[in-house]
């Protein structure tokens, strides 16, 4: 649960950051990199919720520690 309010809160946060980004730049400059002024905050957010489930994944195929043996060094 914890994880899907944290998922929330970073894209909220990134969308927002996106839109006020947005503010400041021209449409060639969103060309030039790619976006349009419709899909700048959608491809933001996707991008970002990308990365997040790929740190998941890189993090669920770790191996996994014995709990007996945690912290024993």
């Amino acid at each position: 649960m914890l994880k899907r309010l944290f998922r929330a809160m970073v894209a909220a946060r990134q969308a927002s950051a996106a839109m006020h980004a947005l503010q400041y730049m021209s449409d060639q400059q969103l060309e030039d990199i790619g976006f349009t002024r419709e899909t700048f905050v959608e491809q933001i957010k996707a991008n970002v919720l990308a990365e997040l489930d790929a740190a998941d994944v890189e993090k669920s195929q770790a191996v996994p520690a014995n709990p007996n043996l945690v912290g024993a060094v």
